[in-house]
């Protein structure tokens, strides 16, 4: 019997074995794995996403997805590891428009280029940033925001993750639309903000919905609204800036899948379909919808537009409103 058993291991090994040659030995991509570089700390929302993409994707392919968290620097320790690495399509990166929106006008010594050190491959999903105030200002909707922060210039503040944060620019593009003023306050993560918009001391801010979601539920901040250009399912009765009259303030924060430059146009199809097929998954949406990730997919052809789009126009906020960081 066991003679048996292992004649037949053997046999199925062999027949594997002989079924994988020829598309190793023809150059089939990928025959190996495939590291996701996420330039952020593990647990957070980017590390959530390629974690919940990972695995339908390593079905699709074949091959396992190896997520790699390569934090530092605003996400360039990790978008330029990926920038440096061969244009197999081994090594790709999953990130935001932090990386590949805004650094570019807030860093003049950025180590890589958006457009000229990355090739495309899709989008993926947004994050919609929430316009909230603490639960006891005086301000109902966001045109009586608007008539408040105008009636006493510089009276007021609003808190952000960072300096030249998404939050924060998002902050200054409905300044600019506005035109209002109020005093910046930087905090070094969503968490120490959104505690202190609960307990009264800032006055205002644009938090990622997924951060305030818990605050948002117990009452102890209020939404006014999204700056999307579609309302969200989880908080459906909050209108989007649009809506209340303010447009153009669209500040969504969108993660993307990118490689290398030069990276095969076949491999990258090859990639940016199994994205596509992990999108449409069961598990990848309840984890979205739990999560408040707005699933948006965004085709290889459809990016380079986008990304032009989006480099443009935070760097026009970034001028406006004189942002400035240090590195």
């Amino acid at each position: 019997m066991m003679d048996r058993r292992l004649f037949l291991y053997g046999a199925a090994g062999a027949a594997l074995a002989a079924s994988a040659w020829p598309a190793a030995a023809q150059g089939q991509f990928p025959s190996r794995p495939v590291t996701v570089v996420v330039p952020y700390p593990p647990a957070g929302s980017v590390d959530l996403v390629a974690r919940a993409l990972g695995d339908p994707m390593s079905r699709t392919l074949g091959q396992a997805i190896v997520v790699e968290n390569r934090g530092g620097s605003a996400g360039t320790v990790g978008s330029q590891s990926v920038a440096m690495a061969d244009p197999d399509g081994y090594r790709i990166l999953l990130t935001t428009q932090q990386t590949h929106g805004t650094n570019e006008a807030l860093f003049p010594n950025l180590p890589y280029k958006t457009q000229e050190n990355f090739a495309p491959i899709c989008g993926v999903c947004t994050v919609p940033h929430a316009l909230v105030v603490r639960k006891d200002l005086p301000a109902n909707n966001v045109r009586e925001l608007v008539d408040l922060l105008k009636r006493d210039p510089g009276k007021y503040n609003y808190g952000s993750t960072g300096n030249g944060s998404s939050s924060h620019l998002a902050a200054e593009l409905f300044k600019i639309r506005t035109g209002t003023n109020a005093q910046h306050v930087p905090y070094r993560g969503g968490g120490s903000l959104a505690q202190d918009l609960t307990a009264g001391i800032v006055d205002f801010s644009f938090v990622v919905l997924a951060n305030i979601l818990g605050q948002i539920d117990g009452g102890l901040v209020r939404p006014l609204a999204i700056a999307s250009s579609r309302r969200v399912a989880r908080l459906p009765d909050v209108p989007t800036l649009g809506e209340a009259g303010v447009g153009d303030v669209d500040a969504d924060a969108w993660f993307a899948y990118f490689a290398p430059i030069k990276t095969p146009a076949e491999r990258i199809k090859v990639i940016a379909d199994a994205v596509k097929d992990a999108m449409e998954q069961q598990s990848v949406k309840e984890t979205f919808q739990r999560n408040a990730v707005v699933a948006r997919f965004r085709s290889t052809a459809e990016m380079p537009a986008f990304v032009d789009a989006e480099l443009k126009k935070w760097a026009e906020v970034v001028k406006a409103a004189g942002v400035k960081v240090e590195q």
